[in-house]
């Protein structure tokens, strides 16, 4: 049995949205490109966040799961899929991240990997992407344990936090996930 599981958010999970979101803010933000706005951070917004998502899961623009211990249900984190392309690619772009006082223990990759099963398995996705700033080990870890592979480099691909950073580039095949 898993110490983890993955769903969908529900209204109910707002306020656990937030406090993860208020907790985790200088963490979750310094890898983001574009900064949330001020107001993200309160409960309307969240409700806001959660039924936007669930507009873009129906019409098939972009997934996002809660990261649950199995233990109390409580919300620790996210894995996304965005910029998902059809026929004939079937591919999307995933992307995480999990409440800092739970880094180290091994959580996301567990995460991840079961995040690419239902991306494989339910939405039928034949290909996942990943970016990640070759600075940022512990995430190029998650992605090696989950089972993706180096793909290449993409020099100066996003402007985050004033300065033009390279990203290492990943991919995980329907067929390679163990």
């Amino acid at each position: 049995m898993s110490s983890i599981y993955l769903r969908v958010y529900t209204k109910e999970d707002a306020l656990a949205l937030l406090d993860l979101s208020i907790r985790n803010q200088g963490h979750f933000e310094h890898w983001m490109p574009v900064k949330p706005p001020k107001d993200t951070y309160t409960l309307p917004k969240q409700l806001e966040r959660i039924q936007q998502l669930e507009e873009n899961q129906k019409a098939d623009r972009s997934y996002a799961f809660g990261i649950f211990l199995t233990e109390t249900n409580q919300l620790v984190g996210e894995v996304s899929a965005a910029f998902v392309e059809r026929f004939p690619a079937e591919t999307c772009m995933i992307g995480y991240q999990l409440d800092q006082q739970y880094n180290g223990q091994g959580i996301m990759s567990i995460a991840v990997r079961q995040a690419a099963r239902l991306l494989f398995d339910e939405y039928q996705f034949h290909r996942l992407r990943a970016e990640v700033m070759p600075e940022n080990i512990g995430s190029i870890r998650v992605l090696e344990k989950a089972g993706f592979r180096q793909e290449g480099i993409a020099k100066k691909s996003l402007f985050i936090n004033g300065a033009w950073e390279d990203f290492v580039l990943f991919a995980l095949l329907k067929e390679e996930l163990e």
